[in-house]
């Protein structure tokens, strides 16, 4: 019989039990695992073995003490064991979530450094544009102020320096169309100051004949940039639409294309698209006692003939008014 075997369980019977109880059980055991009532089973031979020891061993008084001292050791002995076995791994249990909390805590202070690294990162960054943002607005604005003083320099050398026939446009329009002094300077005014508005009168032949021509005016702008914002007026545009626009010249004055060179310098500056002005002096001519549009190579066609005759009546209506 293995020296290991409990004899009690084997029996199924209390350590306490007397020899009426171990002599029931024994033959209840015996009865139960005979081999000759266990024959496919290899073994039923040792079990019967081992119940007919254990019922010998327990009769046996002096056997019976000595098994019963070993048992009550070697129960008292795998108690210790359970106990310590459970308190090691009730100590393995504690180092394993101490450890997991510390890889826990180690985990969480890298996340917060990590997060701190990013947002001074960033705010490294983020004065990095600032600065950098504040440095270009500075620079446009130093930019922008040397090109408004450069188009008002510009505006005012060709202000100076142009004369009124450069500074001055003709319109013309139908004559269904009643267009008064006062209304030809409310439409244009908006482009400039304007010095004076000069309406052609209908001439008596044409009343008689009943001769239906366009009616036109001269507009004298005190600066060139304004006639030159006339006409480069979209086409499209609702208050001149129904107007033709002509230079007084015939053409546009050299004025207006040095002052468009000087704008479009500024315009690299500041990025915008300055209309065309330029820069010339001179005198509205005499045509009193002449005739233009004979004298031979002659570049006035017969529009700068009217402008030049509108002109004149403008400068001679000012010294009249001035003489009394």
């Amino acid at each position: 019989m293995d020296s290991e075997l409990d004899v009690y369980a084997l029996l199924e019977i209390s350590a306490d039990a007397g020899e009426k109880e171990v002599t029931r059980a024994y033959r209840a055991k015996a009865l139960q695992h005979h081999p000759d009532k266990n024959r496919d089973n290899p073994d039923a031979a040792r079990i019967f073995h081992d119940i007919k020891a254990a019922y010998d061993l327990l009769l046996d008084a002096p056997r019976r003490a000595a098994y019963d001292e070993r048992r009550r050791a070697q129960l008292a002995k795998r108690q210790r064991q359970s106990a310590l076995s459970g308190q090691r791994k009730r100590m393995k249990s504690q180092l394993e979530r101490d450890e997991q909390a510390a890889r826990n805590r180690h985990a969480e202070q890298a996340a917060r450094d990590q997060h701190m690294r990013a947002e001074a990162a960033r705010f490294r960054d983020e004065a990095a544009r600032d600065a950098g943002r504040r440095d270009r607005q500075m620079r446009e604005h130093v930019r922008r102020a040397d090109a408004e003083r450069a188009q008002e320099a510009a505006e005012a050398a060709a202000a100076s320096e142009a004369d009124e026939l450069d500074r001055s446009v003709r319109v013309r329009w139908d004559p269904e169309l009643s267009h008064s002094r006062e209304s030809l300077a409310r439409v244009f005014s908006r482009f400039g100051e304007l010095e004076e508005v000069v309406v052609a009168p209908v001439s008596d032949a044409a009343r008689r004949r009943g001769h239906s021509q366009p009616a036109s005016a001269l507009l004298v702008f005190r600066s060139l940039a304004a006639a030159h914002a006339l006409m480069n007026v979209p086409h499209e545009d609702a208050l001149t639409q129904g107007f033709e626009r002509f230079w007084a010249r015939g053409a546009e004055p050299q004025a207006a294309r040095d002052i468009a060179e000087t704008l479009a310098r500024a315009s690299r500056i500041d990025g915008k698209a300055p209309p065309a002005a330029g820069r010339k002096s001179g005198r509205i001519p005499d045509i009193s006692a002449i005739d233009l549009r004979q004298i031979p190579g002659s570049n006035l066609a017969f529009a700068d003939f009217e402008s030049l005759t509108l002109m004149r009546m403008r400068q001679r209506g000012a010294a009249a008014e001035q003489n009394v």
